[in-house]
């Protein structure tokens, strides 16, 4: 019997690591991380906009000068 047919193979089923899906998940990673800072930034405009309403558009809207201060002041994160 010689050395190399004594020699068995052993397979793992662990996943191996894969380049598609290493860049995959880095490319979705980055999509997710973009749509949030333009959620942010939109969130930001909305809020100044409202800030520069006048009284009688907020009174369309159905808030007071107060309400709309405290919103246009809030920081982009919340």
């Amino acid at each position: 019997m010689s050395i190399v047919s004594s020699v068995r193979v052993v397979r793992t089923d662990a996943p191996s690591f894969s380049l598609g899906r290493a860049v995959a998940l880095l490319a979705g990673t980055v999509v997710v991380g973009i749509e949030k800072a333009m959620t942010r930034a939109e969130l930001a405009r909305s809020r100044n906009q409202l800030a520069q309403l006048d009284e009688r558009l907020l009174r369309d809207i159905g808030i007071d000068r107060a309400t709309a201060r405290y919103e246009a002041t809030k920081p982009f994160w919340s």
